[in-house]
């Protein structure tokens, strides 16, 4: 009888250790620490690891919940508090609120993509192309992005703002056509990195957007 015998003898038997107990103390396997160790000590090991893992696991779970469910508060905050907006002042000012009051945003602005001539609502106009040329390193990978900007660029995109800073930016689209922009910003110049996702602010210029074509059909 031979390693493979005895390895197809304990798969086809499965419960052969249940059977004979005594055994088990008899089995030595190697251990991570290079000594000899039972079998019985052997499967406590392993045991106690796969607890570790396990536990890890979970709180990896508990931690992406506590995550959704805040998401899920902080979209409620945006959605309900744009809701109200019978025009595009009120729209900007619920925005602008929302954001700095429910979210702790330092700066925060909505600019659409028009020429400012003939417009009776104070909301900031500018050609599409002017945003773009200004923030096009923003935008280099898409709809959105964030990083730091210059004084001049950080005053571009909220007026009065004079400062070294950071922002994140969205445009606005609907069915591919570019409505405008909403961003955040910050004072220090290394709080909205490259690297920082974009996803809620993304989330509220589709919202934005939807809120946009309801009022221009009203």
């Amino acid at each position: 009888m031979d390693e493979d015998d005895i390895r197809d003898f304990l798969v086809q038997n499965p419960d052969y250790f249940q059977k004979n107990p005594e055994l088990l103390g008899l089995i030595e396997v190697p251990h991570a620490t290079g000594a000899a160790v039972s079998l019985v000590e052997r499967q406590v090991s392993v045991l106690r690891d796969r607890n570790v893992d396990l536990r890890h696991r979970l709180r990896d779970l508990g931690s992406t919940a506590k995550d959704n469910d805040q998401m899920f508060a902080d979209t409620r905050k945006l959605v309900l508090g744009l809701l109200p907006a019978n025009n595009l002042a009120e729209l900007e000012s619920a925005l602008i609120a929302v954001l700095r009051d429910a979210f702790d945003i330092e700066y925060a602005s909505l600019t659409l993509f028009e020429e400012a001539d003939g417009h009776s609502d104070p909301v900031r106009r500018v050609p599409e192309s002017q945003l773009k040329g200004k923030l096009g390193s923003l935008l280099a990978r898409g709809s959105a992005g964030c990083g730091a900007l210059r004084a001049e660029d950080f005053s571009f995109l909220f007026p009065g703002a004079k400062i070294v800073g950071s922002a994140a930016i969205a445009l606005i689209q609907n069915d591919g056509k570019s409505l405008g922009a909403i961003a955040v910003g910050s004072s220090n110049a290394n709080h909205y990195d490259s690297n920082m996702g974009t996803l809620f602010l993304e989330f509220a210029a589709e919202v934005i957007a939807g809120l946009l074509i309801r009022l221009d059909r009203s």
